[in-house]
Order: C-alpha cells, then sequence, then structure tokens
C-alpha cells in the first residue's frame, strides 16, 4: 500500500468504504516500525495481525466497533500490555505484564490495531527524549539532528515518521505537549480525573496522565475517546464569536521566549481575531506565582518520583540508569516533606487565583519557548543538557503543576522550516469546552 492516508480519520474512512483493508494497513504500519530507528522498544506483530484480522472479519460483516475501527496506532511504553514488558524507557524491569491496562482495553474494544510500544525518556523524566538505552528516535530533517522532545518521544516520532496516524504518551510536566511542540503535531493533556490510570507505570501520581499525539485535534480526540470510553463521541466546534481567550503578556515577555515562538504566536491571535474571536492581552499573574512557586520550592512532580523510585536508585548500581534521569532524581533527594506540603497547598490557591483572573476565559500562551535543539551538543554536556531541558519543560510545568487541562496546536514555523505551537489551557475538568474551543481555533492556529 503505497499511499496510506496520513490522518486516522482518513484511514477510518477508507476502511468504512472498503476502500482500505485493516491488514493492508497494519501490515504497512509493521514494515515501517520494523524500519524505523529507535522509535519502537517493542513491536507486536502477532497481536497486530490478529487485531486487524478480526476488524476485517467485522469489517466484511458490517459489524464495526466504532468508526476508528481497524486503524493502527502505537502505545508509550509505560503502559501494560499482557505478554509484554513495560520498559518504562529503562532497562530495570523484565516482568511481562499479565493483563491490558484499562486504557488498552477500551481501545481494543474500540477497534484500534496496537502495532507497538514506543520509545521514552527512562522512568519519563525529561523534556527532551533522549533515552541512552534504546537510542535517541529523531525526524530526518536537513541539516543536524534536533531533539525529539520528551518524554513521549517515540510517539511522536511513530506519528512524524507516518508509522502511525496517532500514538498513545504520557504528560507529567509537558510530556505530550514538548514533543507536539517541536514536531508541529497536535497534543491534548486531559484533566487528571478523566484518563483510566490503571495499568500505567506512574512518575508523578497527583499529575501523571494519559493522552495522544496525531496531526489533527479530530485524531488526537478519537483515540482519547476511544482509550477512555471504548467509543468514539461527536463534538461540534465553538462558534469562534463565543470564543474568550486571555493571551498571557508576561508569557510573550519571558526572556527565554525566542523571536519566532512569540511572531508566529502573535500571528495566531490576529488569525483568531479576525476571525470573530475575542483575544484579551493582559498578564496572568498565578501562572508567574506558580513558576515562582516551582523555583522557590522545587519541583512537585520531581519529589513523588524520586519518594516512587528511591528504593530502585538505593538498591540498583549507577550505571543501570541514565545517569542525567538519576542526577536529576537525586536533586530532590533531600527535599523535606515541608516542601511538599507548600507545593500542595499553593497549588489549591493557584487554582483559586487562576479561576478568578481568567473569569470564564481560556488561556493562551507558548507551548514551549524555542523550538527543537539540536541533538548533539546535548549529548555531550551533561550541564547543557540540565539547562536545556529545564528551559524546554518550564512553561507547560505551570499548567501541569495546577492539574490543568492544555491543548499544543501548531502555529508554523521558523525561518529554518522548524515548527512552534500555542497552548491552549483551561480550568481542571474544564476539558470539554477547551476541546470545542481548540476545534475552531485549530486552523486558524496554523494560519
Amino acid at each position: 500500500m503505497t499511499d496510506t492516508p496520513t490522518t486516522l480519520w482518513q484511514q477510518a474512512e477508507g476502511i468504512a468504504s472498503g476502500r482500505l483493508n485493516p491488514v493492508e494497513l497494519t501490515e504497512t504500519a509493521l514494515a515501517k516500525a520494523t524500519q524505523s530507528e529507535s522509535v519502537f522498544i517493542a513491536i507486536l506483530s502477532e497481536r497486530a495481525r490478529f487485531e486487524a484480522e478480526q476488524s476485517r472479519a467485522r469489517q466484511q460483516a458490517g459489524q464495526r466497533l466504532s468508526p476508528i475501527d481497524g486503524v493502527p496506532i502505537a502505545w508509550k511504553d509505560l503502559v501494560d500490555m499482557a505478554g509484554t514488558v513495560t520498559t518504562a524507557g529503562s532497562q530495570l524491569y523484565d516482568t511481562p505484564a499479565t493483563q491490558d491496562a484499562e486504557a488498552v482495553r477500551l481501545a481494543t474494544q474500540a477497534g484500534l490495531v496496537s502495532v507497538g510500544k514506543v520509545n521514552m525518556t527512562e522512568l519519563a523524566y525529561s523534556g527532551l527524549g533522549l533515552n541512552p538505552h534504546y537510542g535517541t528516535p529523531t525526524l530526518k530533517r536537513s541539516g543536524p539532528a534536533r531533539v525529539p522532545g520528551g518524554s513521549s518521544s517515540g510517539s511522536a516520532m511513530a506519528v512524524a515518521q507516518g508509522i502511525v496516524t496517532a500514538a498513545i504518551g504520557s504528560d507529567t510536566a509537558g510530556s505530550l505537549r514538548i514533543p507536539a511542540a517541536f514536531n508541529g503535531l497536535v497534543s491534548y493533556r486531559p484533566s487528571m480525573d478523566r484518563p483510566k490510570m490503571g495499568g500505567v507505570h506512574p512518575l508523578s501520581r497527583s499529575m501523571d496522565t494519559l493522552g495522544v499525539l496525531a496531526r489533527t485535534l479530530a485524531d488526537v480526540l478519537a483515540v482519547d475517546d476511544a482509550m477512555r470510553l471504548g467509543r468514539v463521541e461527536h463534538r461540534a466546534p465553538v462558534a469562534a464569536s463565543e470564543i474568550r481567550v486571555i493571551l498571557d503578556t508576561d508569557a510573550l515577555a519571558d526572556p527565554f521566549i525566542s523571536e519566532p515562538v512569540r511572531a508566529n504566536l502573535l500571528a495566531a491571535a490576529e488569525r483568531f481575531e479576525a476571525a470573530g474571536v475575542r483575544v484579551i492581552r493582559r498578564p496572568v499573574a498565578a501562572i508567574q506565582d506558580a513558576l515562582a512557586a516551582i523555583a522557590s520550592n522545587g519541583w512537585l512532580g520531581g519529589m513523588e518520583a524520586y519518594t516512587e523510585y528511591k528504593d530502585l536508585i538505593e538498591s540498583r548500581p549507577a550505571g543501570d540508569f541514565d545517569p542525567r534521569v538519576r542526577d536529576r532524581l537525586l536533586t530532590v533527594k533531600d527535599a523535606g516533606p515541608d516542601r511538599v506540603i507548600r507545593l500542595y497547598r499553593a497549588r489549591q490557591q493557584l487554582l483559586l487565583d487562576l479561576a478568578a483572573q481568567l473569569d470564564g476565559a481560556l488561556l493562551i500562551s507558548p507551548t514551549v519557548a524555542n523550538v527543537a535543539p539540536e541533538l548533539a551538543p546535548l549529548l555531550s554536556d551533561d550541564a547543557l543538557y540540565a539547562k536545556v531541558n529545564l528551559e524546554a519543560l518550564r512553561l507547560t510545568m505551570a499548567a501541569s503543576l495546577l492539574t490543568c487541562p492544555a491543548v499544543a496546536l501548531p502555529t508554523g514555523t521558523d525561518a529554518g522550516g522548524l515548527p512552534t505551537s500555542v497552548q491552549l489551557t483551561a480550568l481542571p475538568g474544564g476539558d470539554e469546552r477547551l476541546l470545542r474551543t481548540a476545534l475552531t481555533l485549530e486552523t486558524l492556529a496554523a494560519g
């Protein structure tokens, strides 16, 4: 199959019409996965072929399980799949899972075909996506190799390289939004109470959430529905005239923001206004206060992660770990419980402040401050890696600390063709309004 459609809904509609065959789609995805470099940790050929054959039988009998039945997808390798080891991007685990994670079960219930488990930063603890154990996947562009973004690096590369049209990742501090931004993709970080987290390897239990990377928001939402509900729901976009967003001018004034990121976001805001969206330009103090709380107390996700992996770190030789991940975990080793409690309390107050400052509007800001950085300098300089990693995470961490849902949308490219992105954020629980709004803004954002 040489002309495989590039979006999930194109593939789904092709299957529905009989023009596409789930078995052929799956064989194409498996072949591409096998040929890729460092994208997949496990290729599930036997499972994928069985699921595809079942889907083809349902198609022929007119009994498809959902509108996306038969479409191949991939999973970040921190999600349990029966009979496979959940590596979490590490070489420390060797026991196969005994059953599928709840999200996998529901996605299978909707007929999606799982072709494999993709690469990630070890233990999901980085915004850049490097992995010394399984390699670092990159998108083949002209010029030097760039980081894929993390920790959902393989999820982004599986989509960006055209292996699958959608891939599941996770987001704790920005692990869906950063790789989406670096690769011109769309992602959605849900509120904490939406995805089913049973069978998902944890990093920070108060901030981990599952989500999807794809080329379009409609594709993201179809897979997200499937893995949450076992079915696909229809959403009507919000009329542009009914949308009110606040452009955080403090975020645009951040000294780390590059000129292409700033210029493309401002151009997107102008397109929003031209379409009838009300764009309010002013600072949102709660976001800056959240960043200040992180700067003064440390990263709550890191403290929870150290607690999660303390025994593992102490019981295994240092050489068993990615040293960048291990060193970062150890930076919070001596953090006292008072710092954790201060952050939990700050979160509660900051959410109240954010609700008052947004006053029913949604927030728009840059997803990341810069385009994807070059890979080679980061491999040879640990201090540079630590600096660039924190810079990549900085703007997504605030929404994560506050457990807000957020959507990352492409806004164009810089002069060298590297993508930039806007982050659209709502209050916790405001997912449906966020998603319906993002459906309207998606095309406008990209110009």
